[in-house]
């Protein structure tokens, strides 16, 4: 498989390698206190712009009724806390998301993670066709910039996935001089790259591999929304997600193919063609 003219790969492949070298940091399970059980409420009743469907609410209102279950992780990282309501999260789970953790707030001195996670099983489904694509059917959290404590993710679908977008935020890597429609296409073009990256261990044969498969989904997925959901500039809310990440990853040097001019109905506005159980 032919490699990329990108004078990055190399370092970028190299300090995901470096993290699979070493063990996933040591976290364990505690039982959640009551003013845990409180910080959760909180959060999930808060009034959120870009959780319009209301799926943390949901969320607290099954924890409520002890159909969903708390838990409590914690690390020298800090701590996660996942509101699971169909499966428990396996040991590899919690691997991957401390593993991303210490990835990507590796420039910070002092890392003190504060991680809310609603497993809300909604998924990203188009509206029908000729109507806008909006944030009830692409978002899937949220966080400051420069701020490890305070990220929250409310859908299960491509949890990791987000969780990586937010940790990107978190570590003030936002390239603060462009728009922020510009500023959430190069996040999730980073993210993207991160989790294919991950899935590869840092192999690049891997990794290439990986993100073949995924640029030719972004593809026809973006080809597909602007023919049929009018996604046409930045002003449209799904380019910053699904459409303008192309842009970055081919300012990158990555080869991007034409378009197809029929493009195969997606089905899904899932950002990637998998997630990968074995990062």
């Amino acid at each position: 498989m032919a490699s990329w003219p990108c004078p990055w790969l190399d370092s970028f492949l190299e300090s995901v390698q470096e993290e699979y070298k070493q063990e996933p940091p040591q976290w364990t399970l505690v039982e959640p206190e009551k003013e845990t059980y409180a910080y959760i409420f909180r959060v999930g009743n808060q009034e959120d712009p870009f959780d319009t469907l209301g799926l943390k609410k949901d969320c607290v209102m099954l924890l409520k009724r002890k159909q969903a279950t708390l838990y409590r992780c914690v690390c020298p990282l800090g701590e996660i806390l996942l509101v699971s309501i169909n499966k428990d999260p396996t040991k590899q789970t919690w691997n991957v998301w401390w593993r991303c953790i210490r990835l990507l707030l590796s420039n910070k001195k002092k890392v003190n993670a504060r991680i809310v996670l609603f497993g809300h099983p909604q998924q990203r489904i188009a509206p029908t066709r000729r109507e806008p694509i909006q944030e009830a059917h692409v978002n899937g959290g949220a966080t400051y910039p420069c701020d490890e404590t305070a990220i929250v993710i409310y859908r299960k679908e491509e949890i990791t996935r987000v969780l990586v977008h937010e940790l990107f935020h978190a570590s003030c890597s936002d390239p603060y001089e462009h728009t922020t429609p510009h500023i959430e296409a190069d996040t999730e073009a980073w993210a993207e790259l991160t989790l294919c990256a991950m899935a590869a261990k840092g192999s690049k044969e891997s990794f290439l591999r990986h993100m073949n498969k995924q640029i030719k989904w972004s593809v026809n997925q973006a080809a597909y929304i602007q023919q049929h959901h009018g996604v046409d500039s930045e002003k449209d809310y799904a380019w910053r997600y699904l459409v303008g990440r192309l842009s970055v990853w081919e300012s990158l040097g990555i080869p991007i193919p034409r378009a197809p001019s029929n493009p195969t109905n997606p089905k899904s506005l899932r950002f990637t063609i998998c997630e990968p159980d074995d990062i």
